[in-house]
């Protein structure tokens, strides 16, 4: 989804994934009133994941490094993940601190990766993943999804050696965080769902290629 307001960041997103050696399928639209992943399920009904490897969803405010995608993609298979993030940089706006960039480290095994700003699904997850809930801001998703991944045996990672700049979009300014939490609290209820502190556990870290 690309807001007004957010056009250059995102033509420059989109210029550095298409410079990638990969096969790069680019997807996007308008995001009306609708929520995030509402928006996602749309794109998917006209963009089916059928033959494809990775799902790779991109919010509209964030700073690509040059090469980001081949970079990622082989830190991600080098190391079995199959949901996967990049880290942030210091600068960058975070929701968990350990999302964070750690020194002497390629990727870590976490308990959860973040819904945005940069996320990473592989093929093996979209059977059980997709179609998103219908939630607007999507608050409570990364637990539920920690929890199937330590369900059906995924391994969640943060690759430190791959670093973005999530600057224009604090967490929670452009939306209600009380509402956001409400929906969280909904939507986690009744569903298996990660602590906060199993959450946050690194579970391995990845010191060489």
């Amino acid at each position: 989804m690309t807001r007004p307001e957010h056009t250059r960041l995102a033509a420059a997103i989109r210029a550095e994934l298409a410079r990638s050696r990969h096969d790069v399928e680019f997807a996007t639209r308008q995001p009306g009133a609708a929520g995030k992943f509402e928006n996602l399920n749309r794109l998917l009904e006209a963009h089916p994941l059928t033959g494809h490897d990775w799902l790779l969803i991109v919010d509209d405010d964030v700073e690509l490094p040059r090469g980001f995608v081949d970079r990622f993609l082989f830190v991600c298979e080098r190391f079995s993940l199959a949901l996967a993030q990049p880290a942030h940089r210091l600068a960058s706006h975070a929701a968990w601190r350990h999302t964070r960039r750690k020194p002497a480290s390629v990727a870590r095994v976490v308990g959860m990766v973040e819904i945005g700003p940069v996320t990473a699904l592989s093929r093996e997850t979209f059977a059980a993943l997709t179609p998103f809930p219908e939630a607007r801001m999507g608050w409570g998703l990364d637990a539920h999804w920690g929890a199937l991944a330590r369900e059906h045996g995924w391994r969640c990672g943060v690759v430190d050696a791959v670093a973005i700049e999530h600057r224009a979009s604090p967490v929670a300014e452009s939306y209600s965080r009380e509402s956001a939490i409400a929906e969280a609290r909904e939507f986690l209820a009744g569903r298996p769902h990660l602590s906060a502190h199993e959450a946050r556990a690194t579970l391995a870290r990845h010191r060489r290629w």
